[in-house]
């Protein structure tokens, strides 16, 4: 519950709010014509109970890129500090923020300069932003403001062209290599609609997976424990809530993970136990249904991106 010390969170979202536009898509991805991959949106997996199990997973072992990006965070904070919020009353949106336990170490380094910053953070989970928000209330820093806001990459791209933000100097940060669940056509479309809501002076900082190792990528997403497949798995729990019934029996699916050594990503499926009908679409036992795929970015493809 939010308190009279917490950040202040803005919803954006349109269309009455929520995720009930995902239902089209759930429906046309699983009835994909012939030749043709089934597939689910990833968005399922961001739900309150996915969000909470991939913060746990993000403190695992074999979870490499947020133990690297927090060294590479802590060694360049206050260089990159220096480069942003150039102006006073500067804004700071991160794109799916998560948990804050990244980016508080680029606002620590902020406050420090005495650079005055609105930071947002951007999530589609009302509850998961308090939590979070939570952590740094009111009073947290001295020049440092922080606001959640609750919405999809899509609606924070229109809030920002408003009058009232296209006009502030602005940062748009994008951690735990999120733009890898695009496909490479799709992560340069996306990036290239926020940054041309940029002025010349204005930011766009990009975290990206650069390793390829397919053994070390393969096990970062299908570690021991079994947390990663269980956050596979509310994606179906959240395809059920939208759907309004059990469409997805979850004790007959289980999660398949592969590394594509061709594409260079990681890729998760889900898969039928038995055979199964859901909102008209045959799914034969064994058959694999995409819900996630993570690219990896060497040098030349960083540079092409």
């Amino acid at each position: 519950m939010a308190t009279d010390t917490a950040p202040k969170i803005i919803d954006i979202r349109q269309d009455g709010g929520g995720l009930t536009p995902l239902v089209p898509q759930i429906r046309e991805g699983l009835n994909a014509r012939e030749g043709q991959e089934k597939k689910l949106p990833t968005l399922l997996l961001y739900s309150e109970d996915g969000l909470k199990l991939f913060e746990k997973i993000t403190y695992l072992d074999e979870y490499y890129p947020t133990g690297q990006e927090i060294q590479v965070l802590e060694a360049y904070a206050d260089r990159i500090a220096d480069r942003i919020a150039l102006e006073s009353d500067s804004m700071l949106v991160e794109l799916g923020s998560g948990n804050l336990r990244k980016v508080r170490i680029l606002l620590d380094a902020l406050d420090r300069k005495g650079k005055n910053v609105s930071y947002y953070a951007l999530d589609v989970s009302e509850t998961e932003l308090q939590r979070t928000l939570a952590e740094v209330p009111q009073g947290t820093f001295k020049h440092v403001q922080c606001h959640g806001l609750l919405g999809t990459y899509d609606e924070g791209l229109e809030w920002l062209k408003k009058p009232e933000n296209a006009h502030r100097s602005r940062t748009v940060l994008s951690l735990g290599s999120s733009i890898g669940n695009f496909s490479r056509d799709e992560a340069a479309k996306f990036l290239t609609q926020f940054s041309e809501t940029l002025h010349p002076n204005d930011t766009l900082l990009l975290g990206l997976d650069a390793c390829t190792d397919a053994d070390k990528v393969y096990h970062a997403y299908n570690d021991r424990e079994g947390l990663t497949h269980e956050f596979i798995l509310c994606g179906l729990k959240q395809a059920n809530r939208l759907l309004g019934y059990e469409a997805f029996d979850i004790s007959k699916w289980e999660v398949i993970g592969q590394y594509n050594k061709e594409t260079d990503r990681h890729e998760a499926f889900v898969s039928p136990k038995e055979d199964v009908t859901i909102e008209g679409a045959l799914i034969r036992a064994g058959e694999q249904v995409r819900i996630e795929e993570s690219y990896k970015y060497n040098s030349a493809q960083s540079e092409r991106l």
